[in-house]
């Protein structure tokens, strides 16, 4: 696709696939003329990537490319309200991969920390930089030694995880937050989730994008399910995935129905919990 050698050249792994699914569909929405969301970020990484983005495009669907966005403009909202009212708050995003919250929604004060694998982070490197208030963290969510990295709690921390936990098995995440629950005492987290329904059809997407590792393994029919994990765990809200989404008429009407038909099955959906 690119041929300057000022372009990012690497060797496409499983981890790197994840990651530019949610940056094609942001680069994607970012071209039309009226966006759910404008991501000027998403557009300079594509624009810096020797990768062949055609399979994308011929793959997957618009109503996978509007999931993606869907997505990332809940996560800019939940972050929005939360540092409306913890103006100095400190957010960890988990599984950061090419993320560009941060870029959206900074007030010029919060303390952002971006985690992710540490070949995840030296690839994240070549396109965005660390800052005085935006730092990364190179390790796995399940070493916990990353908790003593989040240094800087001035105001309170939000969690933030996008497309993420479903990779892992519940046992894992379980114990994940159960140690969160522990440590980061009023701490709030949230996050997207498949239904055990909703995990079927994703891994299926997957697969059709020629992505045969990596496929998800974790599905959960509510958010309280979650909240029986540990007595010190609190469901704030929890909605289905396209709740707060205005229907575009500049919409395909299957993609409209089938976003319907996801909230009406709960196939996706977003969760908020805090720990008590």
């Amino acid at each position: 696709m690119h041929t300057s050698s000022e372009k990012s050249i690497f060797e496409l792994g499983g981890i790197q696939q994840t990651m530019f699914l949610p940056l094609w569909g942001r680069f994607m929405e970012s071209q039309k003329s009226d966006p759910l969301l404008y991501d000027p970020k998403a557009i300079e990484i594509i624009g810096q990537l020797n990768y062949d983005f055609s399979t994308f495009e011929k793959k997957l669907s618009e109503y996978n490319a509007i999931s993606w966005v869907v997505r990332a403009k809940t996560m800019d909202i939940a972050v929005q309200n939360f540092i409306e009212k913890h103006p100095k708050a400190t957010i960890v995003n988990i599984g950061a991969g090419l993320d560009t919250t941060f870029e959206r929604i900074d007030n010029g004060q919060i303390m952002w920390y971006d985690l992710d694998l540490p070949d995840s982070i030296e690839f994240r490197k070549k396109f965005i930089s660390e800052t005085k208030r935006r730092k990364y963290i190179s390790k796995s969510v399940f070493d916990y030694s990353w908790f003593n990295d989040i240094t800087s709690i001035h105001d309170n921390v939000l969690f933030l995880a996008a497309g993420v936990l479903m990779f892992f098995e519940e046992q894992e995440l379980r114990q994940l937050f159960c140690k969160l629950a522990s440590k980061f005492s009023n701490g709030e987290f949230f996050f997207d989730t498949l239904s055990r329904e909703g995990l079927k059809y994703a891994n299926d997407m997957m697969r059709n994008a020629g992505m045969k590792e990596n496929l998800l393994s974790w599905g959960v029919d509510s958010a309280k399910e979650v909240s029986k994990w540990d007595d010190k765990i609190e469901v704030i809200d929890e909605f289905s995935y396209y709740k707060h989404t205005p229907r575009k008429a500049s919409w395909n009407p299957t993609v409209i129905s089938t976003m319907d038909l996801c909230d009406e099955n709960k196939g996706a959906n977003f969760y908020h919990l805090k720990f008590i």
